[in-house]
């Protein structure tokens, strides 16, 4: 039995929290450049403008960026009306009053293990929509273990994972997905309920990304997180190995209890993905991605079953009717500079030997310091003084250009158990760790509110963007209209089991479906 709390009336639809961070003023920005690109269809009580406000502790620095968003925008608008909101992580009230004021909260505040929980939890108690954008796996698993019940009752929908740890893996791994299921379908039988039903005996043989990242800054926040991180080692793997066994949240586990068969392909592609490996589809040696650690777990989690509508869901619009699971190693992969047609430096095989030699110098001096913090926990707090003290930041004024120059682009290469073989092309302008994270988090809680409006959002899950809001966050990041150029996001080829490319076959039919 539920009680689901209706949340589309309330003043606010989107409330950034920690929005004068590096990530979350960049959230800020984007999302006053772009909040025009998502209309919406609810409007009882109220016109249909966007309402939306920024957060924090410092009414000062949260005034300085209002100021700042209102004339460094980069398309007039007509709605300048930022609402501020004064919340500290520290006080029960404000974090309740904050999640009962909007239909959404972006939480930007990390670490998320010692700052994330006081907003995760008021938004799961208010029935209010939550997104962040972290990549701490260890914290999300034990969110979802304390609050999935209390989610399902409230109608809160809680995503994780919205920046670029793990948006560019987890979506294109579900157009892929969704790829491979349609080719599947519209060649084996044109009965539409038969077609539904290939999806519960295709899933993946062998899935790959690689990721190419030029320049760029790491985010103030990633850093602090990384640095809290160093005494809880053993626990901290302990919880990657275990989220993707699921649990706790209708997604994460299927019928079958299969949890062990689960934790098992995502400790053997931990340890793939520490090894240097030949990407025969990329054609070139690759390294493992910086992110790989945080990827893995969450992809084998959002696709470790077929996640079927409930009833509730069915009624509402919601959920994924059509779902495939991940019966391989996922491979996590980044690009040496210098590899890919190469033939000089042996396709990458140069850099992958000097890079493999430093770290094996390296990695007895780090262990030894991994023990060491873990004996004296209280290294990691002087550590965090220290960085604290360089006033360090990702995001300034100084280095703009920088971030703007940066970009980001991915490959997905995954294969069907029919044999059929799908290509995935991402590309971002702007860099990882804050003009592409804030870009994602916007247009995933975007399609959430966009969801929501229409009556399709599922309420009550606990899970990745595509878990959550899959089809709708493909088809905003298709839309070149809303992208204005920033992000591409494609089908490059599709090739069935006889090798014959249905690449044009697939995008015609994708084509009719949408008109």
């Amino acid at each position: 039995m539920t009680n689901k709390i209706v949340s589309t009336n309330r003043e606010w639809d989107l409330v950034i929290y920690g929005a004068t961070g590096d990530a979350g003023s960049a959230i800020a920005m984007y999302v006053a450049n772009n909040f025009d690109t998502y209309e919406k269809k609810n409007k009882k009580n109220d016109s249909s403008r966007f309402r939306w406000a920024i957060a924090g502790r410092n009414e000062r620095k949260l005034l300085q960026l209002r100021s700042r968003i209102i004339v460094g925008r980069l398309k007039p608008s007509s709605n300048d009306e930022i609402g501020i909101i004064i919340a500290d992580s520290s006080s029960i009230d404000d974090m309740s009053n904050m999640a009962k004021s909007t239909r959404l909260v972006i939480s930007a505040v990390g670490p998320y293990t010692t700052l994330g929980e006081s907003i995760y939890s008021a938004c799961a108690m208010n029935g209010t929509h939550y997104v962040d954008i972290t990549g701490e796996v260890d914290w999300v698993y034990s969110m979802r273990e304390k609050y999935s019940k209390k989610a399902k009752e409230t109608g809160s929908t809680l995503c994780s994972f919205a920046g670029y740890d793990c948006v560019p893996c987890d979506i294109t791994m579900h157009l892929a997905r969704s790829v491979l299921l349609a080719s599947s379908a519209s060649t084996s039988t044109t009965n539409k309920k038969d077609a539904t039903s290939t999806a519960s005996t295709i899933y993946f043989t062998s899935a790959e990304t690689v990721t190419q990242v030029d320049g760029g800054a790491m985010p103030k926040g990633t850093i602090r997180t990384m640095i809290s991180k160093l005494p809880e080692g053993a626990a901290f793997l302990k919880k990657l190995i275990r989220y993707a066994g699921g649990g706790g949240s209708r997604g994460g586990s299927d019928s079958g209890g299969n949890t062990r068969g689960k934790c098992s392909k995502t400790t053997r592609s931990l340890i793939q993905w520490l090894l240097p490996r030949w990407s025969s589809e990329f054609g070139a040696f690759t390294l493992p991605h910086f992110m790989g650690w945080c990827n893995i777990p969450v992809i084998h989690n959002s696709y470790c079953s077929s996640v079927a509508k409930t009833t509730e869901e069915e009624e509402e619009g919601g959920g994924d009717s059509n779902s495939m699971i991940i019966d391989c190693i996922y491979h996590d992969r980044v690009a040496v500079p210098f590899s890919q047609g190469c033939l000089g430096t042996g396709y990458g095989l140069l850099q992958t030997l000097i890079v493999y030699t430093i770290l094996l110098l390296g990695t007895p001096l780090f262990l030894c310091f991994q023990i060491f913090v873990a004996f004296v926990p209280f290294t990691a707090v002087i550590l965090l003084k220290l960085f604290d003290s360089l006033q360090y930041s990702g995001n300034t004024q100084q280095n703009q250009k920088q971030l703007e120059d940066a970009t980001v682009e991915v490959y997905t290469y995954a294969t069907s158990s029919e044999g059929t073989k799908a290509v995935i092309h991402m590309f971002v302008n702007g860099d990882a760790g804050i003009i592409c994270t804030a870009m994602l988090a916007a247009e995933t809680s975007l399609s959430m509110l966009s969801l929501e409006d229409k009556n399709k959002l599922p309420k009550g899950r606990i899970g990745s963007p595509s878990m959550i809001v899959g089809d709708e966050l493909v088809k905003r990041l298709q839309n070149e209209e809303t992208m204005s150029g920033c992000c591409t996001l494609s089908v490059i080829s599709v090739i069935d089991k006889k090798n014959k490319n249905i690449t044009k076959d697939y995008i015609e039919s994708s084509s009719k479906k949408d008109s």
